[in-house]
């Protein structure tokens, strides 16, 4: 490059830059402006200072070219401004601390809310405690202490809330049911159970505790985290089997959760067991002629009354004369419209001797009832054999076989139908969901055609060749039991075709669930005895909770795949089984109504062997219930496992409801048999009495002197009386049956606890008398 046009500079050194005699004429414009940019870049110049000054001076461009450097220096070295504070961790600080506070408030303000009305409750318990004198009413306020002590300990240790939540919340429930029947009876005043309301009110805030404390979801919403990054939404969790930890985990679970169950179903039962129910299934209270009656003439008629409506089968009542022949017409009806009452026209019949009564009628719980009896024209005589009964036992297998048909079919499609609707409303897209839900809608319809089939040859103890019997199905199509039956069909066809034109919404599952659960509560027990609605919601309630649960599992088992949607179903799935849990006690209760009953009869073992397995079923869903709430992307293999035992175990309770169906409920089946030993004027008195029918007992009196042999006094008589309703004294006739031996028959208008009071009188002044109590059912 040629040297600069202006005047040329000689450098000190011969021309060496960094001489001080440096020649500066020797600078170039290139080695100027390289200098330049390296002084304004802050690094080390390559040419003398004084030279490069020189040159500038009498260069005219690279004057101009520092010139141009100035101003790009200057937004160079523009100081940066300091970065705005984040206050976004500030707000979510702030936020987070609001919403700790402000749920503290909340945990203060209900255990304080649970402490005080567990302080009332307890004070009023312990007031009538002290001012009542009856057995019954200090049983009832120490389990009413003992819940309020449980509410006021848990509002102390809110920890410990969770576990009283079930035993609380199982009576509450329990305690308004029975409340709400008593009202309605009148055996009880409206004002008298509105102290029980704070228990069912301390229960509710003492749950909202339990989820308070629990971290589970809040009452507010203000404290929800937040952030300010944006980010893609991750993929919905799949289920996963989980390892070791999780298997230690669910292990305790199953632990604490067949505790919980088992103490909750006790403390439940315990306390329904004390009420006393009404009888809910029809008993004979008098006849025309009277049994063992001895009549001058044959009657023209025999007419039975019964305590409720009873439903007529061809043939329910027949007349056998003293040859063994029937001299019934066969046209059995209600005179004059009043079903309590049976009548049947009697052919002529001049034949002295005994004549034999049977008589088979359907009561209003579905059960068929039979029972007979003898009366006399002229004299008394040997009475013509009973009839044999030429029931099938395929009969009644297949009738609940069709029940758990029902049953099944219920929980595919009003189970799977709330499921979809409350928890899965994507899930209606899937053929397999669709496909579920038209074969429950098939096992309810050949459920309900079999029990209209089955049913009449059921009741008039008949064998399968008399399915096909018209009269029988035309018998049953009249009866409430065939009304519910063929409203069940009739909602099968109108569920599928709704079902067809639309996915199933919230508000149409839930009407077609109460009324296929209306369906099958008046189809069974609820259709009788006192209460009949409230015992008719409370099966409602009682057969939807268990199809949702049920339907459920089954989807969980086909058709979902997301963690989400079983989470959703899981927290649907706890208030179905606390609402099974609750209404299938109280209906326990209804139908049995003491221990007694229970041990001794075929529907108290049962029904214990239902209690048993939904205890276990119940454990290990609450295994389930803790996998599935710790589930992390994977396949299913161990969730799926527990709901295939907790389907399974379903299934098998399922059955075990259709055999209770089937059965007399223990309340009207047990009649329990009494003795007693009393000792009169010296002599021990032996007293005996077997139950031989509905409020009927077969009395022995055995009479022995000191000695121990037998004895006979001057006179024994016998009367009882039922104090609580001021009924009697009512005379026992008493036949000698021996040295020593009386013996009578006991019939009495009304079940209950009689007074048996036997009198010994060994001479004209000498008598005692002892007292025996008769339960007579």
């Amino acid at each position: 490059m040629p040297l600069c046009p202006c005047r040329r500079l000689r450098l000190p050194n011969g021309g060496n830059q960094n001489g001080a005699g440096a020649d500066l004429s020797s600078v170039r414009c290139s080695d100027a402006r390289e200098a330049l940019s390296a002084r304004y870049d802050g690094e080390a110049v390559p040419v003398e200072e004084a030279a490069l000054r020189a040159h500038v001076v009498g260069c005219a461009e690279c004057a101009a070219f520092e010139g141009s450097l100035a101003p790009a220096d200057q937004l160079v070295r523009r100081e940066v401004a300091e970065p705005a504070p984040d206050l976004g961790r500030r707000i979510v600080t702030t936020a987070a601390a609001q919403a700790s506070r402000r749920r503290t408030a909340v945990r203060t303000a209900l255990r304080l809310g649970v402490a005080l009305l567990g302080v009332f409750e307890l004070v009023t318990a312990a007031v009538e405690m002290l001012d009542s004198h009856d057995h019954e009413s200090h049983e009832s306020s120490s389990f009413t202490v003992a819940l309020c002590v449980a509410m006021i300990y848990a509002a102390l240790r809110p920890r410990l809330a969770r576990g009283y939540v079930p035993v609380l919340a199982s009576a509450s429930v329990l305690l308004l049911l029975t409340s709400v029947e008593d009202v309605d009876h009148g055996a009880i005043g409206f004002t008298h159970e509105l102290p029980h309301l704070g228990i069912l009110l301390g229960t509710f805030l003492l749950w909202l505790l339990a989820i308070e404390d629990s971290g589970g979801p809040q009452l507010h919403r203000s404290g929800a985290r937040r952030t300010t990054r944006t980010a893609r939404p991750a993929p919905p969790p799949r289920l996963r089997a989980v390892g070791r930890t999780a298997g230690r985990t669910v292990g305790r679970t199953v632990g604490r959760g067949l505790a919980a169950v088992g103490l909750s179903l006790f403390m439940a039962l315990s306390l329904v067991l004390l009420a006393g129910p009404a009888s809910a299934h029809a008993v004979l209270e008098s006849s025309d002629p009277r049994p063992d009656a001895v009549l001058a003439a044959p009657p023209g008629s025999v007419t039975l009354s019964f305590d409720e409506p009873v439903s007529l089968l061809p043939g329910s009542l027949r007349v056998y004369d003293p040859e063994g022949q029937r001299i019934d017409r066969g046209d059995v009806g209600h005179p004059d419209g009043h079903g309590e009452r049976v009548s049947v026209q009697l052919r002529t019949a001049d034949a002295q001797g005994s004549y034999l009564v049977s008589w088979r009628v359907v009561s209003a719980d579905s059960h068929p009832v039979s029972g007979a009896f003898t009366f006399a024209v002229g004299k008394a005589g040997a009475a013509p054999p009973t009839p044999h009964d030429t029931s099938s036992t395929g009969i009644s297998v297949g009738l609940a076989i069709a029940r758990w048909l029902g049953y099944a079919g219920s929980a595919l499609l009003v189970g799977i139908s709330l499921v979809v609707a409350w928890c899965w409303a994507e899930g209606w897209r899937q053929r397999r969901v669709r496909r579920l839900v038209l074969a429950g809608g098939t096992l309810l319809a050949v459920g309900a055609v079999a029990d209209l089939l089955l049913k009449g040859p059921y009741d008039a103890a008949l064998g399968l060749g008399s399915v096909t019997d018209g009269a029988l199905l035309r018998e049953v199509l009249g009866s409430t039991y065939g009304h519910a039956t063929v409203a069940r069909l009739v909602l099968v066809a109108l569920a599928l075709v709704l079902l067809r034109l639309r996915p199933p919404s919230r508000l149409i599952a839930s009407v077609l669930a109460v009324a296929f659960g209306l369906s099958f509560a008046f189809a069974g027990h609820a259709a009788a005895g006192s209460g009949r609605t409230l015992a008719a919601i409370n099966d409602t309630v009682h057969v939807v909770s268990a199809s949702a649960w049920l339907g459920g599992l089954v989807l969980v088992l086909v058709a979902i795949d997301s963690v989400a949607v079983v989470q959703r179903f899981s927290r649907l799935a706890v208030g179905a089984v606390l609402l099974l849990v609750a209404t299938g006690l109280w209906q326990a209760a209804r139908q049995v109504g003491s221990w007694a009953a229970l041990r001794h009869t075929t529907y108290g073992h049962e029904l214990l062997v239902k209690l048993l397995v939904i205890a276990l079923v119940l454990g290990i869903a609450a295994g389930s219930r803790a996998l599935v709430w710790r589930a992390e992307a994977g396949q299913p293999a161990r969730i799926r496992s527990l709901v295939l035992a907790e389907t399974v175990g379903l299934g098998i309770v399922l059955g075990i409801t259709s055999a209770l169906v089937a059965t007399e409920p223990a309340k009207t089946a047990y009649h329990p048999s009494a003795s007693g030993q009393l000792t009169l004027v010296g002599d021990t008195v032996q007293v005996s009495a077997v139950p031989v029918g509905d409020r009927q007992m077969d009395l022995h009196v055995y009479v022995f002197d000191k000695a121990g042999q037998p004895s006979d006094p001057k006179e024994i008589t016998a009367a009882v009386s039922l104090p609580s309703k001021l009924l009697g004294p009512l005379p026992v006739t008493l036949a000698v049956a021996g040295p020593g031996h009386r013996q009578g028959t006991v019939a009495v208008p009304v079940a209950g606890q009689w007074r048996l009071a036997v009198t010994v009188r060994t001479t004209a002044i000498d008598e005692a008398t002892g007292y025996v109590t008769l339960p007579i059912r």
